[in-house]
């Protein structure tokens, strides 16, 4: 026994226990059971034509950063892809606002994107400072077990994050 009263043994298992969740929080063994289960898998040159299939995602955002707290408003496009074997989500952010798109970006590095009813993380939407047409390329998302509607609702969401 030691001075809080409780077995050595105790202290050595919590402590074990704690050093493993973790280690499985790091690894990503452990993960957000709200999101839907995706991968990235890479990103798709996009025509003009191909640019009238996304749908535009506006969204607010907030980034911290030691120099104060920066607020702002942009439009993510967005593609919902049922027609394979599984469902493939793509998109893109257009980097036209300088700084603010920057901070918009990493703004969506945290984001969720509600895809009618599930929820994927938006990491997948990628920066892009062309237009379509002119070599613009949109990140994409495989979904594993959901396969949402072509025309499900889109939007997104998140908490204040630090630059």
């Amino acid at each position: 026994m030691n001075i809080t009263g409780l077995p050595r043994w105790a202290i050595l298992l919590f402590g074990a226990g704690l050093l493993l969740f973790g280690l499985a929080v790091s690894q990503g063994w452990i993960h957000d059971p709200s999101l839907a289960k995706s991968d990235y898998v890479g990103t798709i040159d996009v025509s003009a034509d191909d640019a009238k299939l996304y749908r535009a995602v506006p969204f607010e955002w907030q980034v911290i950063s030691p120099a104060g707290s920066f607020k702002g408003n942009d439009t993510a496009h967005v593609r919902v892809d049922p027609s394979g074997e599984r469902a493939v989500l793509c998109g893109w952010l257009l980097l036209d606002k300088g700084g603010t798109s920057i901070r918009a970006t990493r703004w969506l590095t945290e984001a969720r994107l509600k895809v009618g009813d599930i929820k994927v993380s938006a990491i997948f939407i990628a920066p892009a400072d062309k237009g379509p047409g002119d070599g613009l390329n949109a990140g994409c998302a495989r979904l594993f077990d959901d396969k949402p509607a072509v025309d499900a609702p889109l939007s997104l969401e998140g908490s204040p994050v630090k630059e």
